[in-house]
């Protein structure tokens, strides 16, 4: 496959050479006796920067991506159009890119955070924390049409940044910046199979007589889905406004305000191995469910934990693929989100500047019920930010040996207010039959008190949320909580350079929090809980780099941070105790970068290691166990440049985890809805969803791939013409904790297509060309959604086209 690939691009090469060299090919009036004009070349002494000498901030100090002590992948504005210039919904988007990169798929969720080496990435915002968001699936979606380029570091979050959950890496989102030169504009429209329909107008440019400059985004959505019943409505608005009142002062703001209303696919419910290889589905009707002490009650009912509800079996029969659960009338999802930005910079002199980055962010959320009577609302949470830092250069002589440090240091502060209503005590899909049409009148009813008291747990009454009575919302279940609380944040970061050959990158960090949480209003007294804490949570992390030569740069990280538990869009929770808000993530890293044949051929190689705790999915008045867990892994990835129309990128990574449930303070082993498939339990006539506690042990992760692999293979050429290809490959992973249900290798291959002058361009996105079937778990590794596994499963998309057409003023 690799050598066809290459086989195409290359024959397309010769053509569009062939073709603008030799006039004769597209003009028949051309005269054999006119003089051959040799076409103008003009030589510059500046040759292009290769993979590994372009420069990054993502870590601090700005320098090359060969002596930043990480591994980075710089994902450029050309990239992302490249991948998709109207298709982007979530970080998964990404992950040919990125080798390390999980891919979560949108079952239910969506990838708000990248998930990097099986964990979820912190997100940045121009190295400003995006907080109203938590574990990658909760919280804002990314508008990728308002930056400029996205850094994608693997590894632990500098003290600059400071960590906020326990995270393998993080992305640095630069937002797209005004135009000083002239007036630019742009517009494109996108269309699609499955009623895809998205546009964009991107126009800037200077005022103020050059002092200022302007950028300005617009971007419109109104797509349907290849999904039964899924849609995406969105609205973006994006301004940036930059002035450089002197030449050591400038101030740089960006704005942004999004509107969605969107329906996810939840997939196909009873996965087993006869749906995921072959597309036929355990029919059956729920015919009754389990009270307390097993106690069977005919008809649509409420089961109570550890129970489940009974099927009456049928036939394994072919189902739609396209089937979602979530294909419910008044189904959906509507957010609304909005930030603002403001960063001076002041520079006192060569060596010593100040800078001070503000933002403001904003969210409501309204998840209206779905098929699994599962609801998420927040009238409006939001949060403010401020850094103010001083960065210094200092170099000094001692003998021979030249020794500099780059110096950055200052003090973050943070405030945030969030009020979260969540439903968990109905969450339950096995109970449906899709082979017949979902009806809302077949919703599980709430809990009543009563019978929260039956069940033995007073917490897992439903409860109404104050104005929206028919949304409902249980307590202490780790995710439902009121809180205001501050964060004090001094930090210091040094990044020393010892002579030519050795550097070090030393950054402390401390964070006090000072917390205040209470269940939200229209909580009954009886249920009501409240906390208040004061936190200090130290962070450090130092990495030592060795450069024998200028193109080669080994390095060894160590990190140890403590972070904070968190509820379902970055707040905190009444039941936190204080064990939850000083969870210790330690890792460990060393790598070897390469920068060879003259700056055209750069490849990194890594190992680590990573000792963390993970979220578990719990129910009203259940305990969220403080449970270890280790990822171990390597990677190698590579960037060959040979010239400005080629470039090859290639990864591998390869990684395990595991749960460390012996040493759980629960002293129990994980709880999931159902630990065995619907064709396990027709077969034996056993009761779905009935909320399973596993007894104490070692789990490898589960709805995990362990091998990861992307490929792309790149033609632009200068007449305007070019062609991709790209590959994502990830092993196979096991549904669920029994180890039984297996999801086989997935992959998929795709290409794009583009031609266009400096006025227009059009471009064609093929998707899936060898219409590969393959799926996705609901909740993968880390994620805790790994326990509805059993519940739901999604097939990723067939082949599809989308093509694009810009306009350049």
């Amino acid at each position: 496959m690799p050598f066809i690939i290459f086989f195409i691009c290359f024959t397309f090469s010769i053509l569009d050479r062939l073709t603008a060299q030799n006039p004769a090919a597209s003009s028949s009036s051309s005269s054999v006796n006119e003089p051959i004009m040799l076409p103008t070349v003009v030589v510059t002494e500046e040759a292009l920067p290769g993979p590994a000498s372009s420069s990054t901030t993502a870590y601090g100090p700005e320098l090359s991506v060969l002596e930043t002590p990480r591994q980075i992948t710089q994902i450029s504005r050309q990239a992302l159009d490249t991948l998709s210039p109207g298709n982007l919904m979530g970080y998964d988007d990404l992950a040919p890119l990125v080798p390390s990169m999980t891919t979560m798929a949108p079952a239910g969720d969506y990838s708000v955070e990248p998930f990097i080496r099986g964990l979820p990435a912190t997100t940045f915002r121009n190295g400003m924390l995006v907080g109203l968001e938590s574990y990658g699936t909760s919280g804002v979606l990314p508008n990728f049409y308002a930056y400029e380029n996205i850094d994608i570091v693997q590894g632990p979050v500098p003290a600059v940044f400071g960590a906020r959950e326990m995270a393998a890496g993080y992305a640095n989102q630069i937002t797209k910046q005004p135009y000083f030169d002239r007036f630019r504009g742009a517009a494109q429209y996108s269309v699609g199979m499955y009623d895809q329909n998205r546009w964009n107008v991107d126009i800037g440019g200077p005022f103020a007589g050059g002092k200022a400059a302007y950028r300005f985004d617009y971007a419109g959505q109104y797509s349907g889905s290849y999904y039964e019943g899924a849609y995406m409505h969105s609205q973006a608005f994006y301004l940036a406004l930059s002035a450089r009142p002197t030449e050591n002062y400038s101030i740089d703001s960006n704005f942004e305000f999004d509107t969605l209303g969107f329906n996810f696919p939840l997939g196909i419910n009873r996965p087993d191995q006869a749906l995921i290889d072959s597309g036929l589905y355990q029919s059956g009707d729920m015919i009754g469910w389990l009270g307390p002490n097993g106690h069977f009650h005919p008809g649509i009912g409420t089961s109570v934990p550890g129970e489940g509800y009974i099927i009456q079996w049928g036939p394994q029969v072919p189902i739609s693929l396209r089937n979602n659960l979530a294909e419910l009338a008044g189904s959906g999802n509507f957010l609304t989100y909005g930030v603002a930005q403001l960063i001076q910079t002041l520079k006192l002199s060569d060596e010593l500047q100040l800078v001070n980055n503000s933002m403001y962010e904003y969210v409501s959320l309204l998840q209206n019920p779905l098929a699994n009577s599962n609801w998420t609302y927040t009238p409006g949470d939001w949060l403010v930010e401020n850094r103010l830092e001083v960065i210094a250069k200092t170099n000094t002589e001692l003998g021979k040996i030249s020794i500099s440090h780059t110096l950055d240091g200052g003090l973050f502060f943070m405030f945030g207010s969030n009020t979260d209503y969540t439903e968990t005590s109905r969450i339950a899909d096995n109970f449906w039959n899709m082979t017949k049409p979902l009806s809302r009148a077949d919703l599980l009813p709430p809990l009543t008190l009563a019978e929260a008291l039956r069940a033995q747990n007073i917490y897992l009454t439903d409860i109404p949320v104050p104005g929206i009575p028919y949304i409902t919302y249980n307590t202490n279940n780790f995710s439902t909580g009121m809180s205001q609380f501050y964060q004090i944040s001094p930090f210091v970061q040094d990044y020393v350079q010892l002579g030519k050959h050795w550097s070090l990158l030393f950054g402390a960090r401390l964070q006090w929090y000072m917390i205040g949480a209470t269940d939200p209003p229209g909580t009954p007294p009886a249920l009501m809980l409240q906390s208040y804490y004061s936190v200090l949570e130290p962070q450090v992390n130092a990495s030592l780099s060795y450069k024998p030569y200028p193109w080669m740069n080994a390095y060894f990280t160590y990190a140890n941070a403590q972070t904070a538990a968190m509820d379902v869009l970055g707040g905190f929770c009444p039941e936190f105790t204080s064990r939850y808000y000083h969870l210790t993530n330690i890792e460990y890293e060393a790598g070897v970068k390469w920068n060879l044949i003259h700056d055209k051929l750069f490849v990194t190689t890594e190992g680590f290691f990573y000792s963390t705790f993970f979220p578990v999915t719990v129910l009203p008045g259940g305990f969220t166990p403080i449970t270890p867990a280790d990822v171990i892994g390597a990677e190698i990835a590579a960037t060959y440049q040979p010239n400005r129309d080629w470039s090859f990128n290639c990864g591998f990574d390869y990684l395990t985890g595991e749960e460390f449930w012996t040493q759980s303070s629960a002293q129990t082993g994980p709880t999931v809805i159902q630990n065995y498939s619907a064709a396990v339990a027709a077969a034996y006539n056993l009761p779905v969803d009935p909320y399973i506690t596993l007894p104490t042990g070692v789990y490898p992760f589960i709805g995990f791939p362990h091998e990861h692999g992307t490929a792309m293979i790149s033609y632009h050429s200068d007449r305007g013409f070019g062609i991709n290809f790209w590959l994502w490959i990830q092993s196979g992973m096991f549904l669920s904790y029994n180890y039984a249900t297996r999801i086989p290798i997935d992959y998929t291959l795709n290409t794009s297509l583009f031609y266009g002058t400096d006025r227009w361009k059009i471009q064609v996105q093929l998707y899936n060309i060898t219409d590969n079937h393959y799926w996705f778990p609901t909740g993968t590794g880390f994620q805790g959604d790994r326990v509805y596994n059993y519940d739901k499963v999604l097939i990723g998309l067939p082949f599809w086209v989308m093509g694009t057409f810009s306009v350049f003023f």
